[in-house]
């Protein structure tokens, strides 16, 4: 029986899934919070390192099926060959900066193992991200599932480091897991082209590319408000005690990621295509019903976290109560992978309101509560916080979502 890439993908996609989660939790039963606060504090300026490509990949995301779907070929590898010539260069620069942090400001051999982890985490990432965005056809989702696959079993198999040389052996798991995902999709990837420069090309992508950059970082960035509060006005360990709930918040948030490079470059293709926008928002429709369903059973969860936490991980004991709303945090945030839509439309003045409202929420409940209602248990009360936040974007997400993609009956 032949089985479909969108199910094929899918499988590898929750098997990455269970893999990460694993090797989060056996982490988490090894290292202490003070430990996995450090690395937690490090990945704050991830997302923020975005913006040094100025879009480039998220143009090339969009173009890419788009013109995938009018058949232009020569335009599809204009696109990639000029976007692979300006990965290689942030790579390589990346590189240059990580090893003068290293040599000049780490001292001991954990602060130079981390500055050597966070350098390989962002020279892979903009390789990854690049890569990613040429995954648009079915047999390219295929290749993929497989990498998933094989990176997980890396994973996987890696564990024994956290057993033996605990936060180091985490970090260099990491490390390597990284490289690996990277060798692969290379070694998979659909387009096995010369690296050229292309001014048009590369100023269509930024314009294409840099407003959906910004309004994603400008949605996703309120992510990171709960852990500098933490950081700011608590501690590191505070920080690293949240771990088990943001383990479960990454659990979540990791199979709609990954569904999300396979739905978002097919709803582009076809709306290249057809520029039918009710059948897009029948097909959110239909992915929010699989994605409630799978949230549902995800939510079960919260009912073993204290078992769990108790007779797993008891270092993170005071973590319980956020564990569990983090599960309802997780749930909400399932769906915001139809944000993609606005992208595939080029709504963006609906999609700059949406990441508005978001990041005012995440600014006023949070803090807020933080500031009102701390009492004993100050990291409960900005999950709370966060909670509250969640919700109410997610409305007002839902809500533009559909105007947009009627907006033949209705004014945006």
């Amino acid at each position: 029986m032949k089985i479909s890439t969108g199910i094929t993908f899918t499988i590898s996609s929750f098997f990455q899934t269970i893999s990460g989660m694993t090797i989060s939790l056996f982490a988490l039963s090894m290292i202490g919070p003070e430990k996995i606060g450090l690395w937690h504090a490090a990945l704050i300026l991830k997302p923020y390192i975005n913006f040094a490509q100025l879009g480039l990949t998220q143009g090339l995301g969009r173009e890419l099926p788009f013109y995938m779907g009018r058949n232009d070929d020569k335009k599809v590898k204009q696109y990639a060959s000029n976007a692979q010539l300006i990965t290689i260069l942030y790579s390589f620069l990346t590189v240059i900066i990580s090893i003068f942090l290293i040599v000049f400001y780490a001292d001991s051999i954990q602060e130079k193992l981390i500055f050597i982890t966070a350098g390989i985490f962002i020279s892979t990432m903009f390789v990854d991200n690049y890569l990613s965005s040429t995954y648009r056809s079915s047999k390219s989702f295929k290749d993929l599932s497989k990498v998933y696959v094989l990176v997980s079993i890396i994973g996987l198999m890696l564990i024994p480091l956290i057993y033996y040389f605990n936060f180091n052996g985490y970090l260099i798991l990491l490390s390597v897991q990284s490289i690996f995902s990277t060798i692969l999709l290379i070694f998979f990837r659909p387009f096995k082209i010369k690296s050229i420069f292309n001014k048009v090309i590369y100023i269509n992508s930024i314009k294409v590319g840099f407003p959906m950059l910004t309004l994603n970082f400008l949605r996703n960035i309120p992510d990171t408000y709960p852990k500098i509060i933490i950081l700011f006005f608590m501690s590191v360990t505070a920080l690293g005690t949240t771990a088990p709930a943001n383990a479960v918040l990454t659990a979540f948030a990791m199979f709609p990621l990954a569904i999300a490079k396979y739905v978002y470059p097919t709803m582009t293709y076809d709306y290249g295509r057809d520029g039918d926008r009710i059948r897009l928002w029948k097909k959110i429709k239909k992915i929010c019903g699989y994605l409630l369903l799978l949230g549902c059973i995800g939510l079960l969860s919260s009912f073993i976290i204290p078992w769990g936490i108790k007779n797993f991980f008891p270092k993170y004991q005071d973590a319980i109560y956020i564990t569990i709303i983090a599960t309802g945090i997780g749930f909400l945030r399932m769906f915001s992978i139809i944000f993609n839509v606005f992208n595939t439309l080029k709504s963006y003045a609906a999609q700059f309101k949406v990441s508005v409202i978001r990041n005012a929420s995440y600014l006023l409940f949070p803090a807020s509560l933080y500031f009102l209602f701390s009492g004993d248990d100050p990291l409960l009360i900005i999950f709370i916080g966060i909670l509250f936040a969640e919700l109410i974007s997610n409305v007002f997400m839902f809500y533009f979502v559909y105007k947009v993609t009627h907006i033949n009956t209705i004014s945006v």
